[in-house]
């Protein structure tokens, strides 16, 4: 994991729960101030040292890269060198939706070929892993991305086509462009919009892998995946008929709290925009009591709406809470609503719970 306030997953996500944060103002993106009547610099949460100077594909790669090497370290794993582990590694990169409102440099939708080609060949190229281009899948799908690369990747693994799916996800809000998008929209967090977001940036490395292949090599278990469900609200975020009831995030929710209530953590994608605020709350209504005893975690209060890799983030949070005993039980839910109308949920399992090897294994 790398984020504003850590640049490898120990240290983010110890600093995520000491609730430090490292907010800057993004120069170049003003907005007026009511009380000064004066232009101020939007505040946002920058990965400092790593991402300045750098745009698009570039930027990326910057922190996928680095992403990828923090996995390989935390996670034990072999070395790039060690062509038999990742040459039957299938690769899922997870990034925006490809836009060409968010991102002018491109002059209508891109295809797949884009996304294997300019960006994951590059960063295998960079990475030295020997995953062939024909194991990658791109998955331009925002803030659910990851739960959408999850699923796919347990189905590769379940249907015996590979052993382990190494998903990477980046985002980043601090792009000029992007900003620009950002504030047309009247979405960047300012004094004259309080229930705007404030925009980060980060990026994710997680090896989903199949127990007997993590048993074969004696590796180490972070979490185990339970469960995953997608599902399509129909609303977009900025359309004029949208109803923020909840009820089809409700249903996702529940889906993946088979216990009443759900007294774990759930860690939210909840940013500071309305829309999301009364998405989840009207869910959490229609749940009752179900869901009424669990924890509530925000990511974004620390690290700010870093976009795709906000489901990886959770995943991180949740997998080293129980690492490190802090869950407050032994199963977590990571829940994520794209700007689409799509929301996801993730339910994730401790290492140690009885009878959990038949799931897939996180490391």
């Amino acid at each position: 994991m790398l984020s504003s306030i850590g640049h490898d997953v120990v240290t983010a996500c110890a600093a995520l729960r000491a609730g430090i944060v490292r907010p800057a103002p993004v120069i170049g993106t003003d907005v007026l101030d009511l009380e000064s009547g004066e232009m101020v610099p939007v505040m946002g949460h920058p990965v400092r040292g790593v991402t300045e100077g750098f745009l698009f594909l570039g930027l990326w790669m910057r922190m996928a890269e680095r992403a990828i090497r923090d996995l390989l370290t935390y996670g034990q794993l072999p070395e790039p060198e060690q062509a038999g582990f990742w040459r039957t590694c299938e690769l899922m990169v997870v990034t925006p939706t490809l836009e060409p409102a968010r991102f002018p440099l491109l002059d209508e939708p891109v295809d797949s070929a884009f996304l294997k080609e300019d960006y994951a060949g590059t960063l295998l190229e960079l990475t030295g892993l020997s995953i062939p281009l024909e194991r990658v899948h791109s998955f331009p799908a925002g803030h659910v991305g990851v739960a959408t690369a999850l699923e796919q990747a347990a189905r590769i693994i379940e249907g015996d086509r590979a052993e382990r799916c190494l998903i990477v996800a980046v985002d980043s809000y601090l792009e000029p462009d992007t900003l620009d998008w950002l504030a047309s929209r009247h979405r960047l967090k300012h004094g004259g919009n309080p229930v705007g977001l404030m925009p980060g940036e980060a990026g994710i490395a997680l090896l989903l892998e199949a127990p007997r292949a993590v048993e074969a090599r004696r590796g180490h278990v972070d979490a185990w995946v339970q469960g995953i469900a997608l599902a399509d609200t129909g609303s977009p975020r900025d359309a004029r008929s949208a109803r923020r009831d909840g009820i089809v995030l409700a249903d996702t929710l529940a889906s993946m709290s088979p216990t009443s209530p759900f007294r774990g953590d759930v860690v939210a994608d909840l940013n500071g925009e309305e829309w999301r605020a009364r998405e989840l709350g009207g869910a959490l209504a229609r749940l009752g009591p179900g869901l009424s005893d669990a924890r509530l975690i925000l990511p974004a209060t620390s690290l700010g709406d870093v976009g795709a890799a906000s489901g990886g983030v959770g995943v991180c949070l949740a997998a080293r809470a129980f690492a490190r005993g802090y869950a407050r039980t032994n199963e977590s839910i990571v829940m994520s609503l794209a700007e689409t109308g799509r929301v996801a949920a993730i339910r994730l399992g401790h290492p140690d719970t009885p009878g959990a090897a038949r799931q897939r294994t996180l490391g």
